[in-house]
Order: structure tokens, then C-alpha cells, then sequence
């Protein structure tokens, strides 16, 4: 999510070579975009990079519940293949069968193509958005998945930002996400601060959007 960038996948399996760690990339909106894609091709490449792991729902609008568990080694995925999945359901699996060959591989890559152009779209009638309201879209290069829009203006009053997702959210306003940076959780016995916003200390208040 941003203000987030991808990580440096391919300096990071370059150091899981060298040290011999296990590399998994949680990889759950990448596969969409090519960026993303070439960046993890690159990685298997020059280190390890043992698997990546990415939602069905996310990169073939199919309902929630599935993942694709991809890699560079067919010994790997043959492992992956043999763990028993207990009761889990076949639905997944025939959704994303369905959804690809009705596609195609023409369609998917229309779809592909589309997502690019859409998205420059998407930031620009956001940004405008922004502007009306005294906000900004924060500048992510690096980052062709999501964008965040600064709430400064309604940081500190009351209801406060969370008040904008609730409205959201009851409107049937999907795939975005109010941080404060003010939320502190506990996990494991360690305490964030900021929750949610990716540091201790992150200077705005912000809506994603995807």
C-alpha cells in the first residue's frame, strides 16, 4: 500500500543467496503489473528467491478465498503440491480456470493494458479530487498499484479521518483504507506505533486507494 514502494527484491534474494535464507515474497497485488513482475524474474535470477505468493481475487477479479503459489524451481512447486490441504474448498481453483479461459490470453493481456492506462486515470481525477479539499495525492514512483491522499485537513477534528472510511465503507466504497498514524498495536509483545502507516512517526494522515 502506498506511500510503500516494492522492496528491493532483487538486492534482498542477491543477500538470501549469499547467506542461505529462504526468500517468499508476498507478492499479493504484484502480478497485475509488469513492473512488479519484471522485477521478481530479475530476482530469481541473479539470487534466490524460493517462491512468491499472490491472491486470486486481487489479479483475476474472481471472489475472495484463492492464491497462486509461483516459482522459478519446479522441485519447489512439486513440494507445494504434495502438502495436503485438508477440507479446503475446490471453488477457488475453478473460478480462476473459468475467468482465464474466458479470457484468454488476448483478453488477459487487454486487461493488462487497460489496468496501466487506468490507473494514470485514477491518479489524475484523485489528484483533482485532492485539490478541492486542500489535500494532495503523495508522489510514489515506485508504486503503480495504489496511491494515498493526504487528510491534513481533518486530521485533527472531530469525527476525525476514521469517520471518512466509515462513510466509505456504508456507501458499498471498496479496496480503500483510512491510516491515522496515531494507532499503536502490540504484536507478540512488541509494540508499533503508528500502526497501519508503515513507521513510527509518519507525518500525514492518509486514504488509500487501489
Amino acid at each position: 500500500f502506498a506511500p510503500r514502494s516494492p522492496d528491493r527484491l532483487v538486492e534482498v534474494a542477491r543477500l538470501c543467496a549469499e547467506l542461505g535464507v529462504a526468500h517468499l515474497v508476498n507478492n499479493a497485488y504484484g502480478l497485475q503489473c509488469t513492473k512488479i513482475a519484471a522485477l521478481l524474474s530479475e530476482a530469481a535470477r541473479v539470487g534466490r528467491l524460493d517462491a512468491f505468493v499472490q491472491s486470486t481475487d486481487k489479479n483475476f477479479m474472481v471472489p475472495v478465498g484463492g492464491a497462486v503459489v509461483a516459482s522459478a524451481s519446479e522441485a519447489f512447486i512439486d513440494r507445494v503440491s504434495t502438502t495436503y490441504a485438508g477440507r479446503a474448498s475446490g471453488s477457488p481453483v475453478l473460478d480462476v480456470l473459468i475467468t482465464l479461459l474466458g479470457w484468454g490470453r488476448q483478453g488477459y493481456r487487454a486487461l493488462l493494458k487497460e489496468r496501466k492506462l487506468l490507473f494514470e486515470v485514477f491518479r489524475t481525477k484523485l489528484s483533482e479530487l485532492a485539490s478541492r479539499h486542500g489535500e494532495r495525492v503523495l508522489l510514489i514512483p515506485d508504486n503503480r498499484i495504489s496511491l494515498a491522499m493526504t487528510l491534513d485537513t481533518i486530521a485533527e477534528t472531530k469525527p476525525g479521518p476514521t469517520f471518512l472510511g466509515s462513510m466509505l465503507f456504508s456507501r458499498c466504497c471498496s479496496g480503500n483504507r483510512i491510516v491515522t498514524g496515531r494507532g499503536e498495536k502490540e504484536v507478540g509483545g512488541i509494540r508499533f506505533r503508528g500502526y497501519g502507516a508503515h513507521c513510527d512517526t509518519y507525518p500525514h494522515a492518509y486514504l488509500n486507494v487501489a
